[in-house]
């Protein structure tokens, strides 16, 4: 394996800040593989919603974009955002009286074993107080209902029941435009040559995205240098070689 040059090693070094990305509704990038699940959040809740349509779960693949829409539809709702893995550290009674809910990362509601119990019992609690109560809690996930991993078999069923808006792997459309939102939120500068170039190279992921973005930007800042295509060719034949080592 070549040897990395001084100036990406020393890239490493640089302090990982801050940056707030933009959430709201305008700054969601809307193409074929999100309009579902976009729709599906739009006009919801309306008053002709059964009572099982008040919980609703957007899934996708990691860094898709579904805490941004929840965060949009939290925001339009007034809504009390949670993550799922931290249930138990919630009040039922309270989260009961809210009149709108967002619960985020279901697929990681066991992520420590000695919580899982007490986040599946509150989560099972909250669906049934949704429909009863019509208190609309929106869900979302990485995983589809039905491959989620989930001890309690209440709470299976209920999930299985629910209302699913599926997000799909973005086509190059949606790349490009997440590209120049992800350096934007990161007020960097770039260029249509660097952001066809990546386009061109990368998997089909959300994940994929933010990571090279996350990458340049420690880059750049390290060297105090410009994005330009030969630098983004550079960190991606070093991830490259990352990977064959592995």
């Amino acid at each position: 394996m070549p040897e990395v040059v001084p100036s990406l090693k020393d890239a490493q070094l640089v302090f990982d800040l801050p940056f707030r990305p933009a959430l709201d509704r305008e700054n969601f990038l809307v193409s074929e593989s999100n309009l579902r699940a976009l729709d599906t959040i739009d006009s919801w809740p309306a008053g002709k919603d059964t009572e099982t349509e008040y919980v609703k779960i957007i899934c996708g693949p990691e860094a898709c974009g579904k805490s941004h829409l929840a965060a949009v539809w939290g925001l339009k709702m007034t809504a009390l955002i949670l993550t799922a893995a931290d249930l138990h550290t919630q009040g039922l009674d309270k989260l009961m009286d809210e009149k709108a809910l967002v619960v985020d990362g279901v697929e990681k509601i066991g992520l420590d074993p000695k919580t899982r119990a007490a986040n599946e019992e509150m989560l099972f609690h909250l669906i049934n107080n949704a429909r009863q109560r019509r208190h609309p809690l929106l869900l979302t996930a990485c995983l589809a209902p039905g491959h989620l991993q989930i001890e309690l078999a209440d709470l299976k069923s209920r999930l299985s029941a629910l209302v699913v808006a599926t997000m799909l792997p973005p086509c190059d459309m949606l790349m490009r435009a997440v590209l120049v939102k992800l350096f934007t939120d990161r007020q960097l500068k770039t260029d249509e040559k660097v952001v066809s170039y990546l386009v061109a190279r990368l998997e089909r992921s959300f994940l994929s995205l933010n990571e090279i973005v996350s990458l340049i930007d420690r880059t750049t800042l390290s060297r105090k240098a410009p994005i330009t295509v030969p630098m983004v060719r550079e960190i991606m034949a070093h991830l490259d070689s990352d990977v064959e080592d592995k």
